[in-house]
């Protein structure tokens, strides 16, 4: 009888365990799912800023699901080039989570623009 209860309690703590992993699993292939996502937005974006031809200094803000991103171009100490910023930021297990993409542009000047 007592082989029985000591298996028992080895065999619940080892289920105890098992559930453990997996439920660190889940949240780790959630994160690795929501990260992913937020980094082909954010590329998406950046790509899209770079091809639209709108070279002018500026934010633009938007909301792709449950993703909060935001793009802005700002100049940089280089008369003719440009910084583009993009951040994705989402919630996840009610704390903030933000992916960040920076890139250089060649920027128009005025005259080139017309």
């Amino acid at each position: 009888m007592v082989e029985i209860v000591v298996a028992l309690a080895l065999l619940s703590v080892t289920v105890v365990a098992v559930f453990g992993a997996l439920r660190t699993c889940a949240r780790a292939a959630y994160h690795s799912r929501m990260l992913t996502k937020s980094v082909m937005l954010a590329e998406s974006l950046l790509t899209e800023a770079k091809i639209s031809g709108n070279t002018a200094y500026e934010t633009t803000e938007g909301r792709d699901g449950s993703y909060n991103w935001k793009v802005q171009v700002a100049p940089t100490p280089v008369e003719s080039l440009g910084a583009i910023v993009v951040q994705v930021q989402w919630q996840e297990q009610q704390r903030p989570q933000q992916y960040e993409l920076f890139s250089l542009i060649q920027m128009k000047s005025y005259t080139e623009r017309q």
